[in-house]
């Protein structure tokens, strides 16, 4: 008996040892969150590695990034008017189309022209330039705006289709951005809108310099006639009847270039900015992403790729313009 009970007292003692170096030995671990180490094959106790894709790519999400947000017109997928969203081509100048009423609107709205450039902000009272998003707003009334925006090179005027309520016919105006829009001529004024028995449909094609504008009337079903006018008179000079197709105020395709499938991940609607530094693309689960270049770095939106009709760079990639079914949000990406 005496015996046993010493077998008893040893095995205990040996449990306690036991128990006591494997405390020892936890306690030199740290406890690793399981969702903080995905992809990760390693966690040392004093830091945990970037969440990578699959491609090696480091990956941030945006959670606290506030766009500038506002209401556009509703229009359908296939529908022959131009564009509701344009920047200007070498400044932070963006115009788009939206309800009269700032509520909601099909197919036509008033023209807004929103300007981000640092010459538009407004100093406080010590003098300084506000930081992000201030942009200074003007917009036209009562024009029943379709779009097909084009600005002037100088980016003082702005070109964009528009239909004449009374006589349902459509035309091109040109708007003056120093009056705030208010300044507008008609390049089309009374029967010259007149230009078939169809449609009417006008477009904007080009602006030759700050003064000319190339602007495109139908003349039947397969059948445009092209003009040149000149802004300070409204004289329309005749140019060629060719038979239709596209224009740039119309027809905005995403840039895209050539790049290694295997240095990336899996992209749907890409999108590169003009200096190709960064790109947009959703992903197989509708999420949205941003790549800087660079160093490979992806930046998350919060944004369902799903509802994303149209994505627009500005002209020094500073911007993106991503157009919903109705509302536009611009993000800063600096």
């Amino acid at each position: 008996m005496k015996k046993r009970i010493f077998t008893l007292i040893l095995l205990l003692i040996c449990a306690v040892i036991v128990l006591g170096a494997c405390d020892t030995l936890l306690e030199g671990f740290q406890q690793v969150d399981s969702q903080s180490a995905t992809l990760t094959a390693m966690v040392t106790p004093t830091s945990v590695p970037p969440t990578l894709d699959l491609k090696g790519n480091e990956v941030l999400v945006m959670e606290t990034i506030e766009p500038y947000e506002v209401v556009c017109i509703s229009i359908l997928e296939d529908r022959i008017h131009g564009g509701i969203m344009e920047w200007a081509e070498d400044v932070p100048i963006f115009a788009y189309v939206a309800p009269a009423n700032r509520y909601w609107g099909w197919f036509s709205g008033d023209a807004v022209v929103l300007d981000f450039s640092d010459e538009a902000k407004v100093p406080d009272e010590f003098g300084n330039i506000p930081e992000g998003f201030s942009p200074r707003e003007m917009s036209t009334t009562d024009l029943h705006v379709f779009g097909d925006f084009g600005f002037s090179p100088d980016h003082s005027r702005l070109a964009f289709t528009a239909l004449r309520q009374s006589e349902k016919l459509y035309t091109v105006f040109v708007a003056d951005l120093a009056s705030g829009l208010k300044n507008v001529i008609d390049l089309f004024p009374d029967a010259l809108a007149e230009t078939d028995e169809y449609a009417s449909d006008k477009s904007v094609i080009e602006w030759v310099n700050n003064n000319t504008v190339r602007v495109a009337s139908s003349c039947g079903i397969d059948c445009e006639r092209i003009y040149t006018a000149d802004v300070r008179t409204g004289d329309l000079t005749f140019e060629e009847e060719v038979r239709k197709h596209g224009h740039p105020g119309r027809e905005q395709p995403n840039h895209v270039i050539e790049y290694d499938d295997r240095e990336y991940p899996v992209m749907n609607n890409v999108n590169w900015s003009p200096n190709n530094n960064f790109v947009f693309y959703t992903d197989a689960r509708y999420q949205t992403w941003i790549i800087r270049e660079e160093n490979k770095q992806q930046y998350q939106l919060p944004v369902d790729g799903r509802d994303v009709l149209q994505t627009r760079w500005s002209a020094d990639s500073r911007f993106l313009a991503i157009r919903f079914e109705e509302s536009i949000e611009i993000y800063d990406i600096q």
